[in-house]
């Protein structure tokens, strides 16, 4: 028996220094030694909430341009624009659309004037493609949720239009939408 006695307590020695720096070593006590045990055999005795702020504050915003071609409606997909300037950004836009095309994009529906942008015209010039994410909707929106943007042609040949940005509320033709005229000293009788 004292032949085994030696080597026993060697190998409990042994095994407590290593429980005592594993306990000393990550600095969780006993239950941080628990922990450790139990992550060993695949048990976690937390879970992390996808939603937490703490976890998507590093993350980088993605970026809206990124894969777009150059075109005139990149400009509205920048983040923190005004209403006026994302209404300047689609008015000059259709200016010079009107410039190359000498007409205005108009038709019944917004599938028309898309494709009308895209470059089914009588000039067949396309300033943005039909799939660019400014047009993704029934207006231009900078994105999905956001409040768009109206195009009412008054004159398709003679580059007279309006814009109507929806406002807040993100309803047509309500108290709070921003009306700019194109040219800005179009006046209705």
């Amino acid at each position: 028996m004292k032949r085994f006695l030696r080597p026993i307590l060697f190998g409990l020695a042994l095994l407590l220094a290593v429980l005592f720096g594993l306990i000393m070593g990550k600095g969780g006590g006993i239950s941080g030694l628990w922990a450790d045990i139990q992550s060993l055999f695949g048990k976690q005795s937390y879970k992390l909430d996808p939603s937490d702020p703490v976890l998507k504050a590093g993350l980088p915003e993605p970026d809206p341009l990124a894969g777009l071609p150059d075109g005139p409606l990149n400009e509205l997909l920048k983040p923190d624009l005004t209403p006026e300037q994302q209404t300047q950004v689609v008015g000059q836009m259709l200016i010079d659309y009107w410039t190359s095309v000498r007409s205005l994009p108009d038709g019944g529906t917004w599938e028309e004037i898309r494709e009308q942008l895209a470059g089914k015209n009588r000039k067949e010039l396309a300033l943005v493609p039909k799939e660019h994410p400014a047009l993704a909707t029934n207006t231009f929106r900078p994105k999905p949720d956001a409040p768009g943007i109206h195009l009412h042609v008054i004159s398709s040949s003679g580059c007279a239009f309006q814009l109507i940005y929806e406002g807040p509320d993100k309803l047509p033709y309500t108290d709070d939408d921003l009306i700019r005229n194109f040219p800005p000293d179009l006046e209705f009788k």
